[in-house]
């Protein structure tokens, strides 16, 4: 019963408050595209994250703690998500970070973060790498940076949900299989196409695509000439709608598919009409018929923003919380003196591990490797030109 209070306050309340003594400010970082084509999904981020910090100071979760928000725009580019880095490292009152939102990002931050003992965590990163390692098919799972965390699951479940969806749900034996050349998209694709071939399914036509590249009518073609049942993009959807298009122009009747990088409104102005029946996938489950995020759902839409709260934002939202909860177990310290500073910052990194509660997207937890204890995605289809969610909670075993 006390989670399901917890939710419907947006996990604002607890037996008691964390943390006590002296009054302190301290700061939460937020990276992710504030300006540029990925916008949309950076913004959606930023003010779900401020929807926490207002939460937090108003119901004073962490008694003698003011939070702050510092959202640092990186254009969804790794070099400036590793200068935003560099900035948070070097500003001693940050004591967490949430984002950045790309895979790519997250490799370029990740190291400098983890050299500061300051704590990340993604409500959008998806590169098994980030805590796995490059190699972990090979030489096996290890942990990459200490202070690294994620909220959503990986491209090891969201990959393969949906080919042993496809070649089970939708007979589909043939596949093309498209990338953009980012660590996301090359990644999610190889999931997808390692899965399909494992379930049977045949993978008929590779190709990449550059990042920027609007022009996919020769592409298209060739992809038609395949025969696909079904074309699967590992990308984001600047470059993943206009392809769709290209490809029922073409006369592809198979449906596109991809990952959380497609399941945006973006797509869907992009692919156009032509999108009915096309698929995505999302590295978590589907908050919409959720209970626990419907004030959260409420509360951002009063706050009047343009933009939605995209697929990431209830992610963000719980990602911000387990920061603002780890704050008010660190600041208790070992010996119950609060802690303040350089003490606070690694106390907080360390917090964070055993962090749990209730949010938005239901349990909130972190295993031995950083990654969310959920490993569940869940499965959307473009049906009369919005996203919906046919599959809410997916998981491997199901398909």
């Amino acid at each position: 019963m006390l989670g399901v209070v917890c939710a419907v306050l947006l996990s604002g309340c607890s037996s008691g408050g964390l943390g006590s003594g002296s009054t302190i400010t301290v700061t939460i970082g937020v990276d992710g595209p504030l300006t540029g084509n990925l916008a949309d999904l950076g913004l959606g981020i930023r003010y779900s994250a401020e929807l926490a910090v207002a939460k937090a100071n108003a119901k004073n979760t962490v008694p003698g703690v003011k939070f702050l928000l510092d959202a640092k725009d990186d254009q969804a580019d790794e070099q400036a998500a590793r200068a935003n880095g560099e900035a948070f490292a070097a500003d001693p009152k940050v004591v967490g970070v949430v984002g950045p939102l790309t895979s790519s990002g997250a490799l370029a931050m990740a190291p400098v973060l983890s050299k500061a003992g300051l704590a990340e965590i993604s409500p959008s990163n998806t590169a098994p790498a980030l805590t796995w390692g490059a190699d972990y098919r090979a030489g096996g799972k290890k942990r990459q940076y200490p202070t690294y965390f994620r909220t959503v699951t990986t491209d090891a479940v969201q990959g393969p949900l949906l080919a042993r969806y496809a070649h089970s749900r939708l007979s589909a034996n043939r596949a093309a299989v498209v990338s953009d050349t980012k660590a996301y998209g090359t990644n999610l694709a190889a999931e997808f196409a390692t899965a399909f071939e494992e379930v049977g399914g045949k993978v008929a036509f590779r190709a990449t695509v550059e990042q920027g590249t609007t022009d996919f009518t020769k592409l298209a073609s060739q992809i038609a000439a395949s025969h696909p049942d079904i074309v699967y993009y590992g990308g984001e959807h600047p470059e993943g709608g206009p392809l769709s298009a290209a490809l029922k122009a073409a006369g592809v009747k198979a449906p596109m598919a991809g990952g959380d990088g497609l399941h945006t409104d973006g797509y869907l102005k992009a692919a156009g009409p032509s999108a009915n029946g096309d698929l995505s996938s999302q590295p978590g489950i589907s908050v919409e018929g959720l209970a626990s995020a419907y004030t959260y759902l409420d509360a951002y839409r009063q706050a009047g923003h343009k933009e939605e709260p995209g697929p990431f934002g209830p992610y963000a939202y719980d990602s911000t919380w387990a920061l603002i909860q780890a704050v008010g177990r660190a600041r208790q310290g070992g010996n119950g003196t609060d802690l303040t500073g350089p003490e606070l910052r690694k106390a907080v990194a360390d917090a964070l591990q055993d962090t749990s509660f209730f949010g938005v997207t239901g349990d909130v937890s972190f295993d031995e490797f950083g990654d969310a204890r959920s490993q569940v995605a869940s499965i959307y289809q473009v049906q009369k030109g919005t996203w919906t969610a046919i599959v809410p909670v997916g998981r491997l075993r199901d398909f």
